[in-house]
């Protein structure tokens, strides 16, 4: 949309404007406002899938472990091939719904047993605790004069490390102490990955194409930031 107008005579007592005109052209979306559709659309899939999985699909993970296994098997596929469908229409639109739909599914179980344990109201406290942390997190990447950026590739590094860590957790388990130092560390790694995706977020922002991308990552973070946020209000309420 576009306007334009004569400028103010000196002479002109009554300060009148002339000659405004319409354009009728259309607003073109920011970059930003590309993400943020994407990451509503996201954190809105991810909502859905966990609703339906809590109370329609929780059954069948509780009876078969092999389901939930092949749940996870899908997400992995969909995240690794995610550069060869990221930038084809429609294709994109169905796969980025259809993973964030069922990482929503994924964290049904975690749902239930803090549920069964600490009330549904715990739910909403780290739902509440995880909103403000992005937020601050995101606030802290967008605005700081600091680039972050190049720590992401040491990021990747914890993450692995926590990767190979949770896999040995499900062969030997860990005491209520380890829970909390490791879910502590997760909190701090993935509000670190926020601040660096936001500023990440400034550097693509001439390119509209990276918009999925981006939001994608935004979203693996703040869903990453619940899950620890979640296992780590459970570990100090046991303690």
């Amino acid at each position: 949309m576009c306007y334009t107008s004569n400028t103010y005579s000196p002479n002109n007592n009554n300060m009148q404007i002339a000659n405004l005109h319409y354009t009728g052209a259309k607003i073109a979306p920011t970059f930003f406002g590309k993400v943020m559709f994407y990451f509503a659309l996201a954190v809105l899939m991810s909502a859905v899938g966990a609703y339906m999985g809590f109370f329609y699909f929780l059954p069948m993970i509780v009876a078969s472990r092999g389901l939930i296994y092949g749940i996870f098997a899908l997400e992995l596929i969909l995240i690794f091939t995610s550069r060869m469908w990221m930038r084809k229409r429609p294709i994109n639109y169905i796969l980025f719904s259809a993973f964030t739909f069922i990482t929503g599914v994924t964290i049904a179980p975690l749902l239930a047993v803090t549920i069964a344990e600490f009330g549904g109201m715990f739910i909403i406290k780290a739902l509440a605790a995880t909103a403000l942390m992005f937020t601050a997190s995101a606030i802290i990447g967008y605005t700081a004069k600091v680039d972050f950026t190049g720590i992401r590739g040491w990021l990747f590094m914890f993450l692995i490390g926590m990767i190979v860590v949770s896999v040995i957790g499900i062969f030997v388990p860990w005491s209520n102490t380890f829970e909390m130092v490791f879910s502590g560390f997760g909190v701090a790694l993935f509000s670190i990955y926020t601040a660096v995706d936001f500023q990440l977020m400034l550097k693509r922002n001439t390119s509209h194409e990276f918009a999925m991308d981006v939001a994608l990552m935004l979203y693996l973070d703040i869903f990453n930031l619940f899950i620890y946020i979640l296992r780590l209000m459970g570990s100090i309420s046991r303690n």
